[in-house]
């Protein structure tokens, strides 16, 4: 009888346990958090982290106080980045392909899922017929439509997942675009040189892919890539993307960015509205009110975690590029973050050229159409990504 009442004891020693340790990691995690310093700035997830909010008794009424509470408890948990790292190891025992809207493909490709919102595409291409066709007809509007890597390299995607079809959603776009636009799709060009296209931890193509891109564009221009330019390349290793940060791995392999340069293309940068989703580089100087630095890269972010932005220094509402380009023409992209990888080669192309990035590019002085107009542009090209056309909703700016 005493043995039986023994053994009825082990579980309850055993969930006392479990319970013990479950409350020391919960009360744990929560004292560090109190005690140590609040990080202002995520390198992992390339974002500033909440702050305490301000107290108030009209903001805890309005409820604005418990929901910047709650973002702020869950940017500055302690150790947060370990966890991460920690639950994206657990997911991926249990047998989970997708997590954040990111797969674990085959070597070691991290592939952002794709949805087509066929509402939103024809409400954006909407947006470009209609200011395509607002245009003075002389003007040659081109679309460079970038095909992600869900589809260039869906090969390497899980055998079950539930990936929308970018071809089918190119199709729909070619179809509901105005002859005013004349489209480049590369993607069965990237498909039969896929290797090295797509970064394996980020969602934007490398120089190999955007170099493709390019040359697809100048075929539907009628232009030749320009020649007689002496190229070089620097080499950015360890380079850890954004849908790393999504499903932080141990076992995750760097990305080297090849940053391509014209060194004998003399290229200005003029960030003349600098709203955007980066501060303008360090080594800009200010000539006649406006922030100006000679080459396309910036410095500061060759030794951070977003080395993207070393071009450009990131994405800005409008810049102005000055080149020795071959062709004296003015000319307008207005773009997402994949064109910022063809500028070396764009700035071959052509002398005078204005980037807008509608994201950013919001109650400004002129609108789009009015820059046009004031700026004498030649040439109009839209560069977007198939996945920005299915979820972004600023292309409403245009009108």
């Amino acid at each position: 009888m005493a043995k039986k009442q023994k053994n009825r004891s082990l579980p309850k020693t055993g969930h006392i346990v479990t319970t013990g340790v479950f409350m020391a990691l919960v009360f744990g995690i929560t004292a560090a958090g109190m005690i140590s310093k609040d990080r202002e700035f995520s390198e992992m997830e390339n974002r500033p982290l909440e702050q305490m909010p301000k107290f108030t008794f009209e903001r805890l009424i309005k409820g604005d106080y418990t929901s910047e509470l709650e973002k702020y408890m869950s940017d500055q948990i302690f150790m947060k980045d370990g966890l991460m790292t920690i639950k994206t190891a657990s997911d991926r025992t249990l047998g989970k392909t997708c997590m954040n809207g990111v797969y674990l493909a085959k070597d070691g490709y991290y592939i952002q899922d794709f949805k087509e919102n066929r509402t939103l595409e024809d409400t954006n291409i909407g947006c470009l017929n209609e200011f395509a066709e607002g245009l003075d007809g002389d003007i040659p509007v081109s679309f460079l439509l970038a095909p992600n890597a869900s589809c260039v390299l869906n090969d390497k995607l899980p055998a079950v997942n539930t990936c929308g079809d970018q071809d089918a959603a190119a199709e729909h776009i070619r179809e509901s675009l105005s002859q005013r636009i004349a489209l480049a799709y590369p993607a069965e060009e990237l498909k039969a040189d896929s290797d090295g296209c797509y970064y394996r931890t980020d969602h934007h193509w490398t120089a190999k892919g955007a170099s493709m891109g390019y040359k697809a564009l100048c075929e539907t221009m009628g232009l030749s890539p320009a020649e007689g330019y002496e190229r070089s390349t620097e080499e950015l290793r360890d380079f850890y993307g954004t849908l790393y940060s999504k499903a932080p791995a141990a076992w995750a392999v760097s990305d080297t960015i090849d940053l391509v340069d014209y060194t004998n293309n003399n290229i200005i940068v003029k960030y003349i509205s600098p709203n955007g989703d980066h501060k303008p580089p360090e080594e800009c100087i200010e000539l006649d009110g406006v922030l100006l630095k000679q080459g396309l890269f910036a410095e500061a972010p060759k030794t951070t975690k977003d080395k993207y932005a070393t071009i450009m220094g990131g994405n800005f509402a409008l810049c102005e590029i000055e080149t020795n380009g071959a062709l004296d023409e003015n000319v307008l992209i207005l773009k997402d973050s994949y064109a910022n990888a063809m500028l070396p080669d764009l700035c071959t192309q052509f002398r005078h050229i204005s980037l807008i990035d509608l994201r950013y590019y919001h109650m400004e002085e002129e609108s789009v159409s009015e820059y046009v107009r004031s700026h004498n542009i030649d040439r109009v090209i839209f560069i977007y990504n198939v996945d920005f056309i299915n979820s972004d909703n600023n292309f409403v700016w245009l009108e």
